[in-house]
């Protein structure tokens, strides 16, 4: 069985990889336009051109978040079919296990094992997978801004592996300097996670080679880490940022006090969030130590793990300055931190025949857990979209009927069909016809008044249960 799998090993990583991205395609198409996805619906259909959505952009730059990239490509995913969304959306999320494959060092070629982890680790352990990988407001800010974000970082860590054969070096500045400002424009807490792994890169760069008695220093490390502070300062310091940020803290605690509440509510969250990924990374911190492996300040320094590590306290902690964060905001320590764990498995398990057994029996139960949990969950998000097609149904019903009033009572999703992979449930609609969500429901289909109530109290009134068995 190990000779056929290391003989077919490239045909069966490509399969691998297809097969994954297959499968949160499936998870695309059972999704559908949720939460927010109307608020910019609503604005997007009044677009004629690509310039009428530059110019939305900007006024909502203006008036509530400098999050141009992520806040622009929402838009452009809602100004064309849903299929198209689905079908680069499970492109991102593909491309996001490629360049979480391609920062793990000392792997095989191929490396089955590395990618089955990477893998399982995305649907096991990413922040709220449903409001960060599916729905197109979540997606486009987090998903695409950490593939923008990761994939400059490994650009940059490229170039400084070759550093010395760089042919062109101010066209490699120039380009260096652009993706650096697409990095550093994506999200607050991530992209600045991001440049503090690319400071730490250069910076053991430069004192690695200039104790070998070498060049230490080249454009490119300059212009890029230039252009991701750029980026950075373009989006904090929109004016939208300013009134949002001072509308979400109204009435909350300021100053030091301030900050320490925060700081006390993010490690309470990155213990919900990221447990077992910090026990992992633990054990493998302990094990290379006792491998002797991070014996010295330059080992520990240009330790990957200890870098990811690093990464991934500064972009969960960095949400200290930020009111209130919604659990999504971690998406990106998150990612980072799975990269810190997986580095550390492939370093720390290839020195005995134990911990090679139970690295592999790890991947083993993670896809098996993988199985049932994909399985159960495809299923619900198949319900959850029955029941948003019933219901626009009912709403369009109304609206086609000339003796209608325009008002149309919904049934609330069934909490049975509750699930990590869906936002749907934390963004329905409610009883109050004023409520955000009702409003932008009632705007996008043009009815004076939506109102959702319990699906068992609606059976009563207005029809019969219909749940699957």
């Amino acid at each position: 069985m190990v000779d056929y799998l290391e003989k077919h090993r490239r045909i069966i990583f490509w399969l691998l990889l297809g097969a994954a991205v297959l499968m949160v395609y499936a998870y695309n198409l059972l999704t559908p336009y949720l939460s927010d996805d109307y608020a910019y619906l609503n604005e997007v259909r009044l677009a004629d051109s690509l310039w009428d959505l530059v110019r939305q952009q900007y006024g909502e730059y203006l008036s509530n978040s400098g999050r141009i990239i992520g806040q622009f490509n929402i838009r452009l995913s809602l100004s064309v079919s849903k299929h198209v969304f689905n079908v680069v959306n499970s492109g991102m999320f593909g491309a996001l296990i490629l360049l979480l494959y391609q920062n793990i060092r000392r792997r095989k070629k191929h490396d089955i094992l590395v990618l089955l982890l990477i893998i399982t680790f995305l649907w096991k352990f990413t922040v709220d997978f449903g409001q960060t990988m599916l729905w197109i407001c979540g997606s486009c800010n987090y998903l695409w801004g950490s593939v923008f974000i990761l994939g400059f970082f490994t650009f940059y860590r490229h170039l400084l592996e070759c550093a010395e054969g760089i042919k062109r070096p101010a066209l490699t500045a120039a380009g260096a300097f652009l993706f650096g400002v697409l990095a550093g424009w994506c999200n607050e807490n991530t992209s600045g996670g991001g440049l503090l792994l690319v400071l730490m890169s250069a910076a053991g760069f430069f004192f690695d080679r200039r104790k070998e008695g070498k060049r230490a220093v080249y454009p490119f490390m300059i212009t890029g880490a230039a252009g991701m502070c750029c980026g950075i300062l373009g989006m904090v310091s929109a004016p939208g940022v300013r009134s949002r940020s001072d509308t979400m803290s109204a009435g909350g605690y300021t100053g030091l006090v301030g900050i320490l509440s925060r700081a006390y509510k993010i490690t309470v969250t990155v213990r919900e969030l990221f447990f077992v990924l910090l026990a992992l990374l633990l054990l493998v911190f302990v094990l290379l130590a006792l491998q002797q492996r991070l014996k010295s300040w330059r080992e520990i320094r240009n330790n990957e793990s200890v870098l990811f590590a690093v990464g991934a306290i500064a972009t969960a902690y960095a949400l200290v300055l930020a009111p209130t964060p919604e659990n999504r905001a971690f998406f990106g320590a998150g990612v980072f931190l799975m990269a810190a764990c997986i580095q550390g498995i492939v370093d720390a398990f290839d020195r005995e025949l134990l911990l090679r057994a139970a690295k592999y029996a790890l991947a083993g139960i993670l896809c098996l857990w993988l199985f049932f949990t994909y399985v159960e969950n495809l299923v619900n998000l198949a319900r959850i979209y029955r029941e948003e097609n019933e219901r626009i149904a009912l709403i369009q019903a109304e609206k086609a009927d000339p003796d209608g009033k325009g008002i149309v009572v919904i049934p609330n999703y069934r909490e049975a069909f509750r699930n990590p992979y869906s936002n749907a449930h934390n963004s329905d609609l409610t009883n109050d016809k004023d409520y955000w969500i009702n409003l932008f429901y009632e705007v996008y289909y043009d009815v004076g008044n939506i109102t959702a109530i319990p699906r068992d109290e609606w059976n009563e009134r207005y029809g019969e249960d219909s749940e699957d068995e």
